[in-house]
């Protein structure tokens, strides 16, 4: 069978934009829902972000934040003692200490809790904070000796602050992870 060139060439026009007009079509017909589609999926993806930011940050946390201890140092930084309640048995109570420029409110102390802020914290009741100098802070427990597996946080430094612990075990996590 012999193919005269013209008509192939007419074949392959036809055959192609044929084929050029089903997928502009298909990409019109599509464009608006891939449009759609991936506007849904960025606002997905945003909305999961922002939840994982209010929830590693504390906005979920139902516990209640109060101060329990505030202690001024002459170079006008303040060490708070502070204790997280929960109604529920899950979370139970504990206490952290703050260093900061100015007295913590409820809600600072919830966000400061959730970050890496906290300098100690334990589930321990008794705890103190006074200021050996400008810049030496001693958290220290009232009472018997607090032991590692009480404790979640125990840093030797915060900022400019040294920080030093009485009857309480050395060597203890260095990281902060509230429950």
């Amino acid at each position: 069978m012999v193919h005269d060139p013209l008509v192939a060439w007419v074949e392959a026009r036809f055959i192609s934009e044929f084929r050029v007009k089903i997928l502009v079509k298909l990409v019109k017909l599509l464009g608006g829902r891939m449009k759609t589609a991936i506007a849904v999926v960025v606002a997905l993806a945003a909305t999961l972000f922002v939840l994982g930011c209010f929830l590693f940050h504390g906005y979920f946390d139902p516990g209640k934040f109060e101060i329990k201890q505030v202690r001024w140092s002459s170079s006008q930084h303040v060490a708070m003692v502070a204790e997280r309640s929960d109604k529920e048995a899950l979370g139970g109570l504990t206490y952290f200490v703050l260093i900061g420029n100015h007295v913590f409110s409820p809600v600072e102390l919830r966000h400061a809790y959730h970050s890496d802020a906290p300098v100690f914290a334990a589930t321990a009741t008794c705890l103190k904070v006074h200021w050996d100098g400008p810049s030496k802070l001693v958290v220290e427990r009232n009472g018997s000796y607090l032991d590692q597996q009480h404790i979640d946080v125990e840093k030797r430094q915060s900022g400019e602050a040294a920080i030093s612990y009485v009857d309480i075990s050395p060597d203890t996590a260095q990281t902060f992870r509230p429950k």
